[in-house]
């Protein structure tokens, strides 16, 4: 069947007018019929070489194997059956062998450490459905890793790209840690908690700070938390603060806030830098009442 654009006719017209489709064929294929059958297709030499050469192809679908080269994210290109047409820069790190080992083997025999796991199950359900699958999965490469992996159809491939999420996974992790102590904290109801912006200014506080001060979050945010230390330990406490926004070691020392009614809160504190994905974001600090009785903290790093 001739494709869209091109020209067919007879083989008796083509012998009779050979000039005529010569010359058309340096424009467009001529496909050549024998009783309605198309039987040959007459080309450019241009074109024929192409063909021979692989562009034709590349042009027509094959550019997911060029983008593959560039993009930061394992890909493994596989047929019908998961045998591995292609494989990446990346794929061939994170699986931890050669590219050239993995092409033209089915999957789980070129990674025997893939059978049987989550990455085996999603690629044969894309296989066998022709759905999309995307999941975040246990590494079968490495241990306590996490994998991001999505499969999809292409045509009559499959395409398989995966990249490491191990680092993502432990900061969620940690998130959930430090959320978690955070409502511990506010259930103990004693521990006073303060997040400081490089600038010394709040930015969040417990319901015990809250409660310890007198005053409601909304009077607290923004403002300069050595404002609220006792005038005495003004300088003390300014001093401990700067010195661990600049990176020093972690402090801990007795001190007194001032509450809202204008009693004196004798509190032990402790400071350390907060750091973020870019460097210091600012401080964290926890205060926890004196009770009577309690030696005097020492100020100490």
């Amino acid at each position: 069947m001739a494709e869209e654009g091109a020209f067919s006719v007879s083989a008796a017209d083509f012998v009779r007018a050979f000039s005529k489709w010569r010359e058309q064929a340096n424009r467009d294929p001529v496909f050549v019929t024998n009783h309605g059958r198309t039987t040959h297709v007459m080309l450019s030499t241009q074109a024929y070489e192409r063909l021979v050469s692989g562009e034709e192809q590349r042009e027509r679908g094959d550019e997911v194997v060029d983008m593959a080269e560039w993009i930061d994210e394992a890909v493994l290109l596989c047929d019908g059956n998961l045998k591995i047409l292609f494989a990446n820069r990346v794929a061939s790190a994170i699986c931890r062998r050669p590219a050239r080992e993995l092409i033209g083997q089915i999957l789980n025999e070129a990674l025997p450490e893939v059978a049987g796991s989550l990455l085996d199950v999603h690629a044969r359900r894309t296989v066998v459905g022709g759905e999309p699958s995307a999941a975040d999965i246990p590494s079968p490469f490495t241990e306590n890793a996490w994998l991001r992996f999505q499969c999809f159809p292409l045509g009559s491939r499959n395409v398989i790209i995966f990249r490491d999420i191990t680092e993502d996974v432990q900061r969620y992790r940690l998130a959930d840690v430090k959320s978690a102590i955070l409502s511990a904290m506010a259930i103990h109801g004693t521990i006073g908690y303060v997040r400081v912006s490089v600038r010394g200014t709040i930015d969040r506080v417990d319901d015990p700070f809250c409660q310890m001060l007198e005053l409601p979050e909304a009077r607290l945010l923004g403002v300069q938390l050595v404002d609220l230390v006792a005038m005495e330990r003004r300088a003390e406490f300014r001093e401990a603060l700067e010195a661990v926004l600049r990176g020093r070691d972690p402090r801990n020392f007795r001190s007194q806030f001032l509450s809202n009614k204008g009693t004196l809160i004798d509190v032990t504190i402790s400071i350390v830098q907060l750091h973020g994905a870019y460097g210091a974001e600012g401080a964290i600090v926890l205060l926890t009442p004196v009770q009577s009785g309690e030696q005097p903290a020492r100020l100490r790093a």
